[in-house]
C-alpha cells in the first residue's frame, strides 16, 4: 500500500504484545505484529476518506457568516 501520509512507528509488536495481555488478551509476537498492521492500514483508511470528504464540503463557498454563499 502506497503511503499518502508518514507513519511514525513508534507501538513496537513487544509493547502492543504487553499491553493485550495486561487487558487480558493472550497473544503471540507474530499476531501482535499483524494486529499493529491492521490498525495502521485502517487508520490509513479512516484518514485517507476523512480527508477525501472534508475537501468535498470545502468546495462550497463560505459566506461572511459561514454560510454558503452564491
Amino acid at each position: 500500500m502506497h503511503d499518502i501520509i508518514p507513519v511514525k512507528k513508534t507501538i513496537t509488536a513487544e509493547k502492543a504484545q504487553k499491553v493485550l495481555t495486561e487487558e487480558g488478551l493472550e497473544v503471540s509476537l507474530e499476531e501482535a505484529k499483524l494486529i499493529l498492521e491492521f490498525l495502521r492500514i485502517l487508520a490509513k483508511i479512516v484518514v485517507k476518506h476523512y480527508l477525501v470528504n472534508h475537501e468535498q464540503s470545502r468546495s462550497i463557498r463560505e459566506g461572511e457568516y459561514r454560510r454558503t454563499g452564491r
